[in-house]
């Protein structure tokens, strides 16, 4: 073959060649067949799991990207099949209500399938807009936040309970729509309430005790007067900030003070300093109704040791005189390491009317606790009954329970004691903030300042 030749027959390869790589750069390999985490998986994240894994929040670990789920899509897999994430603990069977976190077969199928087909990123540009939790706040950044000036360290062995009063440097009453808390250390702190002091007095108690915050077992350590700003709620593990409907909203006073009651519970390591935070969302504007809470609540028992299925109950009946129509907007059990169930009735005026079942949690975990709200809320007229029954196991089958051997076990303030709670949110009918229309509270139960 002639040099001329040959020197065509390259250049003809190399035009080949070159002509095959722009091919194959205009057309890419196709998709993965089946779901992707770009297309259908984060989707599925988004409306379901990561308002608790991202940074900073009660996850353990983070799903917002496709690193973050990719190396953990067999137990993600594993979990949603067996169906204990995401966490849902009342039964589908009683109460309805507003975004429960309870994924549907076909979105279970989905992420079975896009682990069996070993987890396929997809294209990016399928992506939707990233949810934002700004600062790790599941809500977005709230309007204020406020934490205790120091932080403080428990005691490495016992329960301790200890108060920080914050002022809010409010000149105006404000609204509350949501509150979020962020515990400094999750492996200590037990749970939050946050009351409202209208005294001042939160701070004189603070003044007197020489550490950071003030000793306050059972209550907030003051007497409650204001029965219209008592709480904005609270946190214990497993709890999700709620949003409130429109027009209906905690009040915060001018001038008041939060007191964030935090319980420690040390256990395994040593505790860290914490400095718990409080992140609150404001109303925009006045509400026509005050959210308030009634506490439902038995703490006169006593669980015998051995006994596997111990029944406390408690009940409160609403008001004839002065007449009292309200809505139930939400509901938060509350029990220990013993709690088995807890179911809360709500019984109409009249021997006819049926039972109404507000929530039933049949398989209670310490771990997985939640402030509920109903989608619709639920009507209650005067002269309602509202009952819980609980059911405690305090034998040895139980391997959650913190005694070997089993003793009794009362009300108390430790997590090796038990408690028997349900509080209640709710609005009373005949208010109108707008038009004026205020109500006499003077029924409601009183937080009792102190056990000790």
């Amino acid at each position: 073959m002639g040099k001329s030749l040959r020197i065509v027959v390259v250049a003809a390869f190399a035009l080949a060649a070159l002509g095959a790589s722009r091919h194959r750069a205009a057309n890419p390999p196709p998709a993965p067949a089946g779901p992707t985490f770009s297309k259908e998986v984060v989707r599925i994240f988004q409306a379901n799991c990561q308002t608790c894994h991202h940074p900073g929040d009660i996850g353990p670990f983070s799903l917002m990207t496709f690193s973050d789920a990719h190396v953990r899509a067999a137990d993600i897999k594993y979990m949603t099949q067996t169906r204990q994430m995401p966490p849902w603990k009342p039964a589908q069977s009683c109460g309805i209500f507003d975004s429960p976190r309870i994924l549907s077969q076909a979105d279970i199928d989905t992420l079975g399938q896009w682990a069996a087909n070993g987890a396929p990123e997809g294209n990016p540009a399928d992506l939707p807009a990233p949810l934002n939790f700004e600062g790790g706040w599941a809500l977005g950044q709230p309007d204020v936040t406020l934490q205790n000036t120091q932080a403080y360290t428990p005691p490495a062995v016992g329960d301790m309970y200890r108060c920080f009063s914050m002022p809010t440097n409010l000149t105006n009453d404000q609204y509350v729509s949501a509150i979020d808390i962020k515990p400094g250390d999750r492996q200590t702190v037990h749970h939050v309430i946050a009351f409202i002091d209208t005294s001042g007095e939160s701070q004189r108690l603070d003044d007197a005790d020489p550490a950071p915050g003030y000793q306050c077992f059972g209550g907030p350590g003051f007497q409650i007067t204001n029965l219209n700003a008592t709480t904005l709620g609270g946190w214990a593990p497993g709890y999700r900030p709620v949003m409130l409907p429109p027009e209906v909203a905690f009040s915060l006073p001018k001038a008041s003070r939060i007191v964030l009651q935090v319980h420690y519970h040390p256990h395994g390591p040593a505790p860290l300093p914490d400095q718990t935070q409080i992140g609150i969302y404001y109303d925009k504007k006045k509400p026509k109704q005050l959210m308030r809470v009634l506490p439902l609540i038995n703490d006169t028992f006593t669980i015998p040791p051995g006994d596997s299925h111990y029944r406390v109950t408690a009940d409160f009946s609403l008001p004839l005189f002065p007449r009292v129509d309200a809505h139930i907007w939400l509901v938060a059990p509350h029990m220990h390491l013993l709690g088995r169930t807890m179911r809360v009735d709500a019984a109409p005026l009249g021997a006819s009317a049926p039972n109404q079942c507000l929530i039933n949690i049949d398989d209670w975990d310490f771990n997985w606790q939640g402030m509920y709200r109903f989608k619709d809320p639920i009507p209650m007229a005067a002269g309602t009954k509202l009952s819980l029954e609980a059911f405690y196991d305090n034998s040895e089958g139980n391997w959650r329970n913190p005694n070997d051997p089993p003793k009794a076990v009362s009300w108390g303030e430790a997590t090796t004691d038990e408690m028997c709670i349900a509080f209640l949110g709710f609005t009373i009918d005949s208010e109108n903030l707008a038009q004026g229309n205020t109500v006499d509270v003077s029924w409601l139960p009183r937080i009792p300042a102190s056990r000790q």
